[in-house]
């Protein structure tokens, strides 16, 4: 039976499963030549019965392997600097794949199948690349794996077009079934897809709407950030727009999204409606303004009115000062004359009945400008009554005979007038004092 080399690296994982080889001795180099191929050779028809970029020719028995040259080229080696050999080979291999790609080519070899596999080799400067690999496995004539025939092809780049595109659908079954406007369209701005919340805001049908271009919906600032992020490739962008549609204004909050269109650049717009936010904000603003105006003009009313009211308080204080003022200076003289020449006579009695029904009448005015200028606490009626004659400049007595009370209680006014008015012990006279006041 013919030996087929079977690494140790590949052989390791794999201690309980039996086939019908037999191992060489460990000192095996495995190192004979392989043929060189030729147009007729049925080993290269096997080949073309697949597609392929690199082609590989594993002699089973010996362990020997060829790679042809553009395996270097893909991995960004120099010519002939790829290993050629089977442990090459799986050193090569992205962990993450080594268990399947082995495990799919020893079914191969020992079922004698058809391999197909994918995984991930590295690239010389360290990334990874990912290789469709597909062989087929010949058999001697003795029936026994002598040979597999396979080719390596590169499909990164279709694999990340692939992936680009399931996470552009991905992105697009989420984005459009949220209730918001949004559409898909490629890097110059062309709708490609459109989702019916957006036909709802924009009034247009999905006929329409893929007929047109972002341009023909939104403010040129939607495709200047498609242009800025198509050269800077500066993510996601927000913005807020307005949108003129069947002559009204509605706003977007818009998201601009990067996505992956086959091979070229694409981009969900996301938008937010807040057309009627934006519409009661600018109520409120103008509500505000008014409010704000209402606010000022009243203000104003106020502020005059205070000037009123004030002018009004000094007319009215300084009519009850000149009231009190002639009193005292013109009537109250004329009272005294009177009341002086009919000394013992019964018309004294009238007299002194109009002195007190006067000072009933000017009573509250003497009042309230006492208590306007400068007493701590209000004076009761008799205490008013006890300053105006001491501001007249009547005695004790004079105030005891005419109020009818006696001297010990004009004392005990006169005293509760010093206390309110705030005038020391030994102070100012009292008369002399109000009397300023008057003037004042």
């Amino acid at each position: 039976m013919p030996s087929i080399r079977i690494p140790y690296t590949f052989r390791k994982g794999r201690k309980g499963e039996t086939v019908e080889v037999t191992l060489p001795s460990p000192g095996y180099a495995g190192t004979a030549p392989q043929p060189p191929l030729t147009a007729f050779d049925p080993r290269l028809q096997a080949f073309l019965r697949v597609n392929f970029d690199v082609l590989y020719d594993w002699n089973i028995q010996t362990g020997a392997i060829y790679f042809s040259e553009q395996l270097d080229e893909m991995l960004g080696l120099p010519p002939g600097a790829f290993p050629r050999s089977l442990e090459g080979w799986l050193a090569r291999i992205h962990a993450d794949d080594l268990d399947a790609a082995t495990a799919a080519l020893w079914g191969s070899v020992t079922h004698a199948r058809t391999y197909h596999t994918e995984y991930r080799l590295r690239h010389d400067d360290g990334t990874w690349i990912t290789v469709s690999d597909q062989g087929v496995v010949q058999l001697d004539a003795a029936g026994q794996p002598s040979n597999m025939i396979g080719a390596m092809r590169d499909v990164t780049a279709e694999r990340d077009a692939l992936r680009a595109v399931r996470e552009a659908e991905e992105l697009r079954s989420v984005l459009f079934r949220i209730p918001s406007p949004a559409v898909r369209v490629d890097a110059r701005g062309n709708y490609l897809d459109v989702d019916t919340d957006a036909l709802t805001f924009f009034e247009k049908t999905m006929h329409e709407m893929l007929a047109g271009n972002v341009a023909d919906d939104f403010p040129p600032a939607v495709m200047a950030v498609i242009v800025d992020e198509l050269e800077n490739g500066q993510g996601a962008a927000e913005l807020e727009v307005d949108c003129h549609v069947k002559g009204k204004v509605k706003t977007l909050i818009l998201t601009v999204i990067p996505c992956s269109l086959g091979d070229e650049r694409g981009y969900f717009l996301l938008g937010t409606d807040i057309s009627e936010r934006k519409a009661m904000q600018v109520e409120l603003g103008r509500s505000e303004r008014a409010l704000r105006r209402q606010a000022t003009i009243l203000d104003e009313r106020n502020a005059a009115l205070r000037v009123l009211l004030e002018q009004r308080e000094q007319d009215r204080a300084e009519l009850e000062q000149r009231i009190v003022r002639n009193v005292e200076q013109l009537i109250e003289p004329t009272l005294d004359r009177l009341s002086h020449m009919l000394t013992h006579r019964p018309e004294r009695m009238e007299v002194e009945a109009l002195r007190v029904n006067l000072r009933e009448i000017v009573g509250p005015f003497g009042e309230r400008l006492v208590r306007a200028e400068g007493t701590r606490q209000p004076l009761t009626r008799r205490e008013a009554a006890v300053a105006n004659f001491v501001r007249l400049g009547k005695t004790t007595d004079e105030i005891a005979e005419t109020l009818h009370i006696s001297r010990s209680a004009v004392s005990f006014h006169r005293a509760n007038v010093r206390r309110k008015m705030g005038l020391p012990k030994g102070g100012p006279r009292l008369s002399t004092h109000l009397a300023n006041l008057g003037r004042s």
